[in-house]
């Protein structure tokens, strides 16, 4: 009668195997969060671009740009001269305030949002979930070498925090709140 002998792993091959396979499942993890925030910033930059371009093409028709919001943090006001939805219900209708009843040049809804492009006070959210920054330059020429002219537009980035009570502030990427804001311009 012949012996059969079975060979299984020992207690110390098993261990270092599942030790392995944790390194190589948090290395992973972290990739994924590096990979993410990654992504966040480049869909706030597509969606600047995207509010930028609306902006434009409401200055075209209008010739001015919507006012700056009293409240840094909101942005409603501004998305509804875009869309027309002046209420805020997330529903395009022209008769509910001033600007497309008041501007026979007003064309169209400048940009498309949809209810998960937004919050419940009908801001256009950021992908770190804050309303996007917007400042109009009201009148005073060449006060600055940013978009002199127009307006300044950004997302608050991965800190979700802005110094931006004045705009001044906003344009100082050396201040604590700015480091990481997405923004369409260069700094001076």
């Amino acid at each position: 009668m012949t012996r059969q002998t079975t060979h299984g792993f020992t207690l110390m091959e098993l261990m270092i195997v599942i030790s392995i396979i944790g390194i190589l499942a948090g290395l992973s993890v972290g990739v994924i969060g590096v990979v993410g925030a990654r992504n966040r910033v480049e869909a706030a930059k597509a969606c600047i671009l995207r509010f930028k371009l609306a902006l434009d093409q409401y200055y075209n028709d209008l010739g001015t740009y919507p006012p700056t919001p009293t409240d840094r943090g909101q942005n409603a006001d501004v998305i509804g001269c875009l869309t027309g939805d002046l209420d805020h219900d997330g529903v395009y209708n022209p008769d509910a305030g001033d600007i497309p009843k008041s501007h026979p040049t007003w064309r169209r809804p400048y940009l498309q949002l949809t209810k998960t492009d937004r919050d419940a006070d009908g801001n256009f959210k950021d992908p770190f979930g804050q309303p996007y920054r917007y400042f109009k330059n009201d009148g005073e020429v060449n006060m600055y070498k940013i978009n002199p002219n127009s307006f300044l537009l950004y997302s608050c980035g991965p800190d979700r925090a802005a110094t931006d009570s004045t705009r001044d502030e906003a344009v100082d990427y050396t201040l604590a709140g700015n480091k990481d804001n997405i923004k369409n311009w260069e700094d001076e």
